[in-house]
């Protein structure tokens, strides 16, 4: 009489105990921090310093982030692993144009059928990036144009 019993009652405590993909999905973090910089584009001499500032967030809490232009050779790295920010982060830098800045520039942008278009280029891409305690990532950029 208990044998018969024993394979039911494991067959129903496996099943209660498994999760579904739909539960499983639902309990991972696919957000991506959300970055908001306060001004996303400025006009500036070469020489001047000017401020950045953006507001990054994200429920999971923000574990890095990294500030970079390879034309200015800008590389800010805030790394924020041992106490991930949950609370709104402001990331704050100054940031000196170079004497030598371009004014414009022509860049070629390739489509996906291997065409190509010439474009002239007046500003410049400052890039930041955040990462969340998931490693979900966002990039937003700021836009700077040297008169």
């Amino acid at each position: 009489m208990k044998l018969p019993l024993v394979p039911l009652l494991f067959s129903l405590l496996v099943f209660t105990a498994c999760e579904s993909t739909e539960d499983i999905l639902e309990s991972i973090d696919h957000e991506v921090p959300d970055i908001e910089f306060l001004s996303d584009s400025i006009e500036v001499n070469t020489g001047e310093t000017f401020t950045v500032e953006a507001l990054v967030e994200d429920e999971s809490g923000i574990e890095r982030m990294v500030f970079s232009y390879g034309n200015w050779r800008i590389n800010e790295i805030v790394d924020l692993a041992e106490e991930p920010s949950i609370e709104p982060y402001t990331f704050t830098t100054e940031v000196t144009v170079p004497e030598d800045a371009m004014k414009e520039w022509e860049e070629e942008k390739y489509f996906n059928d291997a065409s190509s278009i010439v474009v002239t280029q007046q500003y410049h891409a400052l890039e930041l990036t955040a990462w969340d305690t998931n490693r979900n990532e966002r990039k937003a950029y700021m836009y700077v144009k040297v008169k």
